[in-house]
């Protein structure tokens, strides 16, 4: 056999080639792809929306306030760490730690003494400060009406008396079909009430 192998040696080397050779085409064979989508779940939809990406914008008693890059379900305390942590001046018995944070919001540290300030944000979506004092005379019941000037118990009872018989103000100046409401008290409510 040996001197059969010696004077054939190819013999031996071209199986070993053929092997090398096809394990190299099986090993490079591209994988079939599957769609993650047919196998993705509702639980894995809701992850993909849960993680994706909202900023927030942390101001104040921190080391490094800025613009911050967050997930969906963070929380005020998360936000924090990623501005550096608190300074030494921070009030930190004013913030709620465990606040779920929203995309587009505005977190202010105060300084030890220093008032939490109220800041709007000029989200199209959200109510002014302007808008958020004035009373809604379609939805406000009679005690909210009579924290408006010059409306009593009374006043306050037709208002919503005549929402119930009339259906709701169309407009502002509507008021004035009331019975005891005219020109002038509607004048001195027009800054305070919305419909």
């Amino acid at each position: 056999m040996r001197t059969y192998l010696k004077k054939y040696p190819y013999l031996i080397v071209l199986p070993l080639i053929a092997a090398l050779a096809a394990w190299f085409l099986f090993k490079n064979e591209p994988e079939e792809e599957v769609d993650p989508m047919i196998f993705a779940t509702s639980s894995s939809q809701e992850t993909k929306q849960s993680s994706q990406e909202w900023y927030v914008d942390v101001k104040g008693a921190v080391k490094q306030g800025g613009m911050y890059r967050i997930t969906q379900g963070m929380r005020l305390m998360d936000a924090i760490e990623l501005a550096g942590g608190f300074t030494t001046e921070a009030d930190q018995n004013q913030i709620n730690f465990s606040k779920l944070l929203a995309d587009q919001e505005i977190i202010y540290v105060p300084k030890i003494g220093e008032e939490l300030p109220t800041i709007h944000e000029t989200d199209s979506n959200k109510t002014t400060a302007s808008e958020t004092e004035k009373i809604n005379i379609n939805t406000a019941d009679v005690n909210e009406l009579q924290q408006l000037s010059g409306i009593g118990e009374k006043r306050a009872a037709d208002i919503v008396k005549y929402r119930e018989e009339n259906g709701s103000f169309r407009a502002v100046e509507d008021l004035t079909k009331v019975s005891g409401i005219g020109e002038k008290t509607l004048e001195n409510l027009k800054d305070s009430i919305t419909i």
